[in-house]
């Protein structure tokens, strides 16, 4: 990987930070669209076979997380039941019956830790273009330096949600091997600059942390 020899000492003007989900305002006089979705193109998540509908009810979740985030205002819960009642009858062939799909979708929403539009490659875009966190810059190691910047990324992009860090895909990004990614992690949980939130579930869901801020030493949850 091909690193700038040297940080700059003063990072580029970051983008404006996003307001947290619980401190937007939820109003009434959102401009909906045609079809009472606000924005969200919802057809894209529809099931074309079974079991799948607890992936793709997490993804339009995300979906509608990143429309809000974009907008700064949540959707109205009318607008919420409009998108999933939509999403139920093109996908009923696959659903099963007597289950509560919009209950589930409510569920979705309050677990979405990366909204669409707010993903690992570009928090690892983003980091690229920042000096590390002060706790790491005396590492010569620069790839773990960079992730501690991309978990810093992710961090602000979750707000106080934590964030989940996928070994597998991060390998990608690097371009190394998972164990060394393993390794890179627990590496950081030692310079305290990840704490563990939940462990992993095995082949179900990678474990999340938070980054802890450099300045006053506390997570980015209160």
């Amino acid at each position: 990987m091909k690193l700038a020899n040297s940080w700059p000492e003063v990072a580029p003007t970051a983008a404006p930070s996003e307001q947290l989900y619980d401190e937007y305002e939820e109003s009434d006089e959102v401009d909906e669209s045609k079809d009472g979705c606000g924005g969200v193109c919802w057809g894209q998540y529809v099931l074309n076979r079974p079991l799948t509908s607890n992936k793709m009810l997490h993804e339009l979740a995300r979906d509608v997380r990143g429309v809000e985030k974009k907008r700064r205002q949540l959707l109205t819960v009318a607008q919420y039941k409009t998108i999933c009642d939509k999403w139920e009858g093109a996908s009923r062939p696959f659903l099963r019956k007597g289950v509560d799909y919009f209950a589930k979708f409510l569920a979705k929403l309050g677990s979405v830790t990366t909204p669409k539009g707010e993903t690992l490659a570009t928090a690892f875009k983003r980091a690229k273009h920042r000096q590390p966190p002060s706790k790491v810059l005396f590492l010569s190691n620069k790839e773990l330096q960079l992730l501690a910047s991309v978990c810093r990324e992710l961090q602000e992009m979750a707000g106080d949600q934590p964030i989940m860090l996928c070994q597998t895909q991060i390998a990608k990004l690097f371009t190394v091997a998972q164990q060394t990614i393993s390794e890179w992690i627990r590496a950081l949980k030692t310079l305290r600059v990840l704490r563990l939130a939940e462990p992993a579930i095995k082949n179900h869901r990678a474990a999340r942390y938070y980054f802890i801020d450099d300045l006053n030493q506390k997570t980015n949850r209160p």
